[in-house]
């Protein structure tokens, strides 16, 4: 079916007078337009996007979401945790303020690890104003806290400094080296892509 439709295309150009060049440039890119709509793809792997999205915790295929957490202090806070929930809720006006919950295993061999992210943000914009990270062996009874603001304060010294996007229109959340501060040297830097999470 594809074959006769560029068949087609080509006789149909003929007549025009387009060099040989232009005619096989115009067939490439109506080759590409159709395996576009039919669905396919140009990694020529899996027949799906190059690159994908974390499913959403919380959501279809909650669980399966990757967040990373290194450079914590104290150690037994870093580790590869599973996002089991991420939803975003109304503060006030257009400020929202979003909510992972993660579990794993620390890296430096102290068991069970659980992390709660808390992020405000604006969701016309996708401005962070503050991201706010709890953890330890449960989260009823954190062991640190760090985060990171757009303006430092005592409880919060450090800047978030552009390493953290939300995308208010898909619902995505990224952690480009974020790095997390706190009162007694508490600290931690997380890393996730495109983390999907619910809007309520």
């Amino acid at each position: 079916m594809l074959n006769d439709w560029i068949k087609n295309l080509f006789r149909a150009l003929r007549p025009i007078g387009l060099p040989l060049r232009s005619m096989l440039a115009v067939l490439m890119l109506a080759g590409t337009a159709m395996l576009a709509a039919c669905g396919g793809s140009t990694d020529g792997a899996t027949g799906g996007p190059a690159l994908q999205s974390p499913s959403p915790g919380g959501g279809i295929g909650a669980g399966t979401s990757i967040l990373t957490v290194t450079n914590a202090f104290p150690i037994s806070g870093a580790g590869s945790l599973t996002v089991t929930s991420s939803s975003s809720s109304t503060l006030s006006g257009s400020n929202r303020q979003l909510v992972i919950i993660a579990s794993g295993t620390s890296t430096n061999g102290a068991g069970s690890l659980f992390h709660r992210i808390t992020v405000d943000y604006d969701s016309v914009t996708g401005t962070v104003i503050g991201v706010l990270d709890q953890w330890g062996t449960s989260l009823a009874t954190p062991a640190a806290s760090a985060g990171c603001a757009v303006v430092t304060t005592v409880n919060i010294p450090q800047l978030c400094n552009n390493t953290v996007f939300v995308d208010p229109i898909l619902n995505q959340i990224t952690f480009s080296n974020t790095v997390l501060r706190g009162s007694n040297t508490f600290a931690s830097t997380l890393n996730a892509i495109r983390l999907s999470f619910t809007a309520l």
